[in-house]
């Protein structure tokens, strides 16, 4: 998750030795100005800058029309993100800045206008802390950023798709108050009461809304478990062994143990099953923003700019690298994947980092 909300709405980052930069969150965590490495970079001109966000729309609309064509009932979810959704500000901007005739004469649609080729290739949104957790587990999520989340889901909810969350709240009231809000607004959630933002341990105890009905299609699910991390676990077959133990309706999880060892069609099966029998669905996670030097594509050679296609590293997150996601080599490996995926029996795929766009936007202020 790469927040950015305010710059969302229009604002910018400017390259500038002393100006003002926007803070950048990636997964709860706040990068260092890090001013060095950005105060000699050259201001792009205007006709030079790209519509990052139409670019990553692009390509989930042409990895889900893929999908799709395999398995018609393949699930797609994409983790925040909501202005791939709803037409922001900036957005508007670009197209208006380089077209003024055409912003007057009525030929772009407004801000808050549902992006609907987006909509129709996928089937929810998954908000990460959309009202517990964003920044930090058990704190209230800022209000422009739980709007912009909320105004999604309400968009999803009235169009028949699945709006999602993941609440961070350890606190017996916040954990109740994340539960009851998201109950309200027809939201399907998690509350994550480890107090930790990892999403590596299966609950202690029932999933909430435990029924025994076979799920087939992610509008029937009531409940879901979340396990991005499997590094509490000793071995892949005691990660499989605690997550088929459960009667959680949907699971959605790394499909490599520890990041580099793939599970196998029959470990899916297994976890196809709820501990009570009936049937479940089973999503994997799939990064489409960032690389991460665990996973069997890596070269052990690689480097930022070597592939040119790599980008930035997280100084938080030294295994993970923020690629030019519209780059052909990158998109080949991300379209493998997703057919290893389908070839291997799952139901679904939550695509991750969806939002690195904003951090190309943040290189390249409209000014």
């Amino acid at each position: 998750m790469i927040d950015r909300r305010t710059l969302l709405l229009g604002g910018g980052l400017s390259l500038l030795a002393g100006a003002a930069r926007a803070e950048i969150r990636i997964n709860g965590h706040l990068l260092p100005p890090d001013r060095d490495r950005f105060k000699d970079a050259p201001i792009t001109d205007f006709e030079d800058i790209p519509n990052h966000r139409q670019m990553m729309r692009d390509i989930i609309v042409a990895l889900s029309g893929y999908a799709k064509s395999r398995n018609p009932g393949f699930g797609v979810l994409v983790r925040d993100a909501p202005e791939l959704l709803i037409k922001g500000k900036r957005e508007w901007d670009w197209e208006t800045g380089r077209d003024l005739d055409g912003a007057s004469d009525g030929k772009y649609t407004p801000v808050g206008t549902v992006i609907r080729p987006y909509l129709n290739a996928i089937d929810g949104i998954l908000a990460d802390g959309l009202f517990y957790g964003r920044d930090k587990p058990n704190q209230p999520t800022d209000a422009d950023s739980e709007q912009a989340a909320f105004f999604a889901a309400q968009v999803l909810r009235k169009e028949g798709r699945t709006p999602m969350s993941i609440e961070y709240a350890s606190g017996g009231k916040e954990a109740a108050d994340a539960a009851r809000r998201a109950g309200t607004a027809k939201i399907l959630t998690h509350v994550d009461m480890s107090g930790t933002r990892t999403l590596s341990r299966v609950p202690h105890g029932y999933p909430p809304a435990e029924n025994p009905n076979h799920i087939t299609s992610l509008k029937d699910a009531r409940n879901f478990l979340p396990l991005f991390r499997s590094t509490a676990f000793g071995s892949p077959g005691d990660w499989v062994a605690a997550m088929a133990a459960t009667n959680y309706d949907l699971l959605i999880i790394d499909p490599l143990f520890r990041g580099n060892q793939p599970l196998t069609a029959r470990d899916i099966e297994q976890l196809k099953q709820k501990r009570i029998g009936s049937r479940r669905l089973v999503y994997a996670l799939l990064s489409v923003g960032r690389a991460e030097d665990t996973r069997p594509y890596w070269k052990k050679e690689w480097k930022v700019g070597s592939p040119p296609w790599l980008a930035a590293t997280d100084p938080d997150i030294s295994s993970e690298t923020i690629v030019q996601f519209w780059d052909a080599a990158w998109k080949d490996i991300v379209g493998r994947y997703l057919q290893g995926m389908i070839d291997l029996g799952l139901d679904g795929v939550l695509f991750d980092y969806a939002d690195v766009y904003t951090w190309f936007e943040d290189m390249m202020p409209l000014k």
